[in-house]
This record gives C-alpha cells, sequence and structure tokens, in this order.
C-alpha cells in the first residue's frame, strides 16, 4: 500500500460526501489530507491548504457542477497539474468538465459506481476488497448502492425451445444511444419539413410574380391564381404542425434523458413493468 499524502479538492457543497469518502480511505490505511480534518485550531485556512497541496503527491478531485463552478477548486487543479502531481478525478454528478479534464480517465460513481470504486482502490494501492465498506457513501451523492449486475431472468423462444438467460437489468432499458439517434431523427425531420415550406412560399412568390408581370394572364387566369395560391399555402400547414410536434417531442426526450440517468442509479429496484414503462414513454416520444 502507498504511503504517498492524497489532498482532497472538492466544492463546500459536496462535503458531507469529500468526508465519507475520506473517512472510509482513512480507516483503510491511506494517507488522505481533507481541510476538514487536517487544519488545526488557529491554523490560517489558506496557508494550511496550500502546504497541504505542495506535500501531497496525489490530488483527489471531486467532480460534480459546483465543484467545477468554484474558483478555489479551479486554483487547486492548475497547481496539481503544473506540479504534475498524480490525479485521481472522481465523478459524483453529472457536469461538463472543463477543457483541460476533459481528456483524463475519471472514476464515474454515477453511471458504474462498482468500476469507479475499484478503479480507485486499485490506483490507490488499497485492497480491491475493501470496496464493499465504500458502498455504504454512495447514498450521500444519490445512488442508494452500486447497481447489481445481473437482476433479471428472461425467457425467449429459440427453435421451438424456452431458454432462459441472464441479462443486466440497465440493458432492458432504452440505451443513451438510441436516446440521441431519436432526437437526431427529429431534428432530421425538422429540417426536412421547414425545406418543404421554402419550395411551398418559393412557388407561391413565383406564381405571384408571373402574374404581376404578365398583365394578360392577370385579367383571364386572375379567379384562378388566387385560390391556386391559398390552395399552395395549405400545403404548408402540415409540415408546419410537424415541426412543433417534433420539437415538442425533442424537449420530452431531452427529459427522458435525465430520468434515465436517475433509473440507473436505481436500476436494482426496478421491476420489468416499471422498465417496461419507461420505454414505451420513449418509444411514444419517436413518434413522427
Amino acid at each position: 500500500m502507498s504511503t504517498e499524502t492524497i489532498f482532497v479538492s472538492y466544492s463546500s457543497d459536496d462535503r458531507p460526501f469529500a468526508l465519507g469518502l475520506v473517512k472510509e480511505l482513512q480507516s483503510l490505511g491511506a494517507n488522505v489530507w481533507i481541510d476538514q480534518l487536517g487544519i488545526g485550531l488557529g491554523e490560517n485556512w489558506d496557508n494550511a491548504i496550500e502546504e497541504a497541496l505542495e506535500k501531497s503527491e496525489t490530488f483527489m478531485l471531486i467532480l460534480s457542477p459546483t465543484s467545477v463552478e468554484s474558483q478555489n477548486v479551479q486554483d487547486e487543479v492548475s497547481i496539481a497539474i503544473n506540479t504534475k502531481k498524480k490525479l485521481v478525478p472522481i465523478l459524483i454528478k453529472e457536469c461538463e468538465l472543463p477543457m483541460r479534464l476533459q481528456r483524463r480517465q475519471y472514476a464515474d460513481l454515477t453511471n458504474d459506481p462498482d468500476k469507479a470504486i475499484i478503479d480507485i482502490l486499485t490506483f490507490l494501492g488499497l485492497k480491491e476488497k475493501a470496496s464493499t465498506s465504500l458502498n455504504k457513501i454512495l447514498a450521500l451523492i444519490g445512488v442508494t448502492e452500486a447497481p447489481k449486475k445481473v437482476i433479471q431472468k428472461v425467457t425467449e423462444e429459440l427453435t421451438g425451445k424456452k431458454i432462459k438467460q441472464e441479462v443486466n437489468a440497465q440493458d432492458l432499458l432504452v440505451s443513451d444511444a438510441e436516446i440521441e439517434q431519436a432526437i437526431n431523427m427529429h431534428k432530421k425531420g425538422i429540417k426536412k419539413n421547414w425545406q418543404m415550406i421554402g419550395i411551398v412560399a418559393f412557388i407561391s412568390v413565383a406564381l405571384v410574380s408571373v402574374l404581376f408581370f404578365k398583365t394578360d394572364l392577370l385579367t383571364i387566369d386572375l379567379k384562378l391564381a388566387i385560390p391556386a395560391c391559398l390552395s399552395l399555402n395549405l400545403l404548408s400547414i402540415k409540415p408546419y404542425s410537424s415541426i412543433k410536434k417534433e420539437v415538442r417531442n425533442i424537449d420530452l426526450i431531452e427529459l427522458l434523458k435525465l430520468k434515465r440517468e436517475r433509473l440507473t442509479r436505481v436500476i436494482n429496484n426496478l421491476n420489468a413493468t416499471e422498465i417496461e414503462k419507461f420505454n414505451n414513454e420513449f418509444y411514444n416520444y419517436i413518434k413522427i
């Protein structure tokens, strides 16, 4: 096990999780420093943090929407990168990562806590079997426990025989890729309908122009041309209605993405009916 000092950088909003993680790691023998436990009575906070960061060899970064916006955290990240410390980024809430962190591998506690915990322990040189002791802190970030790998049994027909196979429950949910594909499909539909409206508008303008510049046609076909222009413009009503529907469906699918993220955190508590209900909701939104 490594005896290197680990400096923990976090946002104050994430303090309960950060403290819980640190205490668990310390109980496993890791040498972890966090301001809440490492700064003594009467010490200057800035000086103590700067000194601890300077002496540490490993920089553990708790990633969340508030931490990536925190100037103090970003200052600490800059020092850690510039001094070439070992980085251990841990994602605890979905957020947009700063550019300098986007190409760095991070432990993802939001989507795959089992793997994330093992990766953290392995990197720090701690025993993997200790991962079970860390599961209880997941509740602090809205993850009740690491999702079970296999929780559903599916029976399917194959050559006249019923075969039971175990599958990962998360795989039964509509995937992120399918959701993105549905959004792109609606965007293409919107573009196509706008093109249709543009064509109708162009033909209408062209017809009116012909009538105004061809005076002989104006006197002869005026009664026919006006209804024709109106009929052409009526053709744009359906594409416009479709655009409104597809825009609404895109908004609903975006909400569905957030719902899927929440469901994957409690996937082990879902039954087949709840999974089917979610999938049916998605299929309703992809209808044109």
